[in-house]
């Protein structure tokens, strides 16, 4: 397999002086601790993402993922599995997608790069979205008002969805009980964001960093 040029890109901007700084797509928002709340958000900044994809039938490609990740490659779907270095959740019968928040994507990349062999095809996408996470004693009720999956009867901790929430596409993944990891891509963040804001006023929300 030829040697891949390794790209950042995150979004950058320029501050008076001239330096340049990463900036994440939420970054215009402004955190407010609300005691009692019923919604918490956070957007889990500069998360490395990255799609793997794959034959699930090959014990090769399994047990090397496994061993540059540090956790077995989910096989059932709509499942997960996470250790201390990264969360992989199955999005179809042969793609996985990768979160890390201590590890950059191209370390990931180039160590799958490295272990496996044969067909296969992993990407960073980092740069094209972004990661928030959702709890709170009212959470339910604003995923399920916002989702037209079934977010109390049918999604138990571990499992993971795609869905429209409202009208953006995202990955839903239920992490422990009472919150959630929510993948939006970067051109939908602000729309999802606001649609939050709106869906959240009954219950309060409070914004952490």
């Amino acid at each position: 397999m030829s040697n891949s040029a390794t790209f950042d890109f995150s979004a950058r901007a320029k501050n008076t002086q001239g330096i340049t700084r990463r900036e994440t797509p939420l970054h215009h928002v402004t955190h407010k601790n609300v005691d009692d709340a019923g919604v918490r958000f956070c957007e889990a900044s500069f998360y490395a993402h990255l799609t793997l994809r794959g034959n699930p039938e090959n014990a090769d490609f399994v047990a090397g993922v496994e061993k540059v990740l540090g956790t077995a490659l989910p096989l059932t779907p709509l499942t997960s599995s996470a250790c201390e270095r990264c969360h992989v959740f199955w999005i179809g019968p042969d793609e996985w997608l990768i979160l890390a928040a201590n590890l950059s994507p191209g370390e990931i990349e180039t160590s799958l790069r490295a272990e496996l062999t044969g067909h296969f095809s992993v990407v960073d996408v980092s740069g094209g979205q972004t990661l928030m996470t959702l709890s709170g004693r009212a959470v339910q009720q604003v995923l399920q008002k916002s989702c037209g999956y079934d977010i109390e009867a049918e999604f138990p901790v571990g499992k993971v969805i795609t869905t429209h929430f409202a009208k953006a596409t995202v990955v839903l993944h239920h992490q422990v009980e009472g919150s959630y990891f929510m993948v939006v891509r970067r051109s939908f963040a602000d729309y999802v964001w606001r649609w939050l804001v709106d869906a959240s006023d009954e219950y309060g929300l409070s914004v952490s960093e």
